[in-house]
């Protein structure tokens, strides 16, 4: 198969429902851009039977890749595995579970071509799923971008079609603390954002609370060192506040000594606020900390196992 000019990578977790289907619009989506064009899935540990079922789809068309890595790393992890084997000058990155269809494809490429966008990527306008993920999804989006050195579109989605220049760029960031979602935005280029509809497909997201939240915590730490400063602010104003407070004391002792009265909930109160506030600023720190260790190790992202691919010369 000659070199693809079309790239289309999505990974597969809990996919078996949706990948059929998926891997028919797709293929059919890249055929109408009328390039050569190649698919690549890589399986992010799927328990379930998406892996074969891509094997089984790669062994009849050889424009299909299947990527099968040794375990489950993580979403973004598997997202860069699959950028990191796409060959062609424009790369579609798309979720298998057809929450956004493949054939956005289409639309995007029209958009490039009208703005000359280096990226053309999706967002939602409105939080979709139960009211508690869409709060805890819009507080998430404004805490980062308050303390976020790089700006970024809310309610993004991984789905986006991008020019080689700017993959190339964006595959030369090294961290493995990753937050993909930051990385996007970080990296430049000329970004056009274009609304997309979203279908809920899937009964239970494969992000449960838990990971929504370590991904929260990991995101802000790797894109900002505010907390360390507001830290600093914190510490120094209650210094400070606390030197005031001596010198008022001071001042009432000298002048109504036989009128202060002894505050011991007061005192303890005081004791507990500030070893609560001790507590959490050590976590902060080492939180930091935790993403020096993990960069420091520079273990990769993701192992790759196994690739399957048909031989385009030898029949089905």
């Amino acid at each position: 198969m000659s070199k693809p000019v079309l790239s289309i990578v999505s990974t597969l977790y809990l996919s078996a429902p949706f990948l059929a289907d998926f891997i028919e619009r797709a293929c059919k989506a890249a055929a109408e851009m009328g390039e050569a064009y190649e698919l690549i899935l890589v399986d992010d540990g799927s328990p379930d039977e998406s892996l074969q079922i891509a094997i089984d789809a790669s062994r009849t068309n050889p424009n299909i890749r299947v990527i099968e890595l040794s375990r489950n790393f993580g979403h973004h992890a598997a997202i860069l595995s699959g950028l990191g084997f796409a060959q062609g000058e424009h790369v579609f990155l798309v979720d298998s579970d057809l929450e956004e269809p493949p054939e956005l494809l289409l639309r995007f490429a029209t958009v490039m071509r009208e703005t000359d966008a280096d990226v053309v990527y999706g967002y939602h306008e409105q939080r979709t799923g139960s009211r508690w993920r869409q709060v805890t999804s819009g507080t998430f989006w404004r805490i980062f971008n308050a303390l976020s050195e790089s700006q970024t579109q809310e309610n993004i989605c991984h789905v986006r079609l991008m020019k080689r220049d700017y993959l190339d760029a964006l595959l030369s960031l090294r961290e493995r603390n990753l937050f993909l979602g930051g990385l996007y935005s970080w990296a430049g280029f000329k970004q056009v954002p274009v609304q997309v509809d979203r279908q809920i497909n899937r009964p239970v997201s494969t992000y449960n609370i838990s990971r929504r939240i370590d991904l929260a915590v990991r995101s802000i730490v790797a894109f900002s060192t505010r907390p360390l400063k507001l830290i600093f602010i914190l510490g120094s104003s209650i210094a400070l506040l606390s030197m005031l407070v001596a010198l008022a004391f001071l001042l009432l002792k000298i002048y109504w000594g036989d009128r202060m009265l002894l505050g011991f909930s007061s005192i303890i109160i005081s004791i507990w606020f500030l070893g609560g506030l001790t507590i959490m600023s050590l976590g902060i720190i080492g939180l930091y900390i935790g993403q020096i260790y993990v960069e420091t190790k520079a273990r990769p992202r993701a192992i790759i196992r196994r690739v399957y691919q048909r031989d385009p010369s030898s029949r089905p």
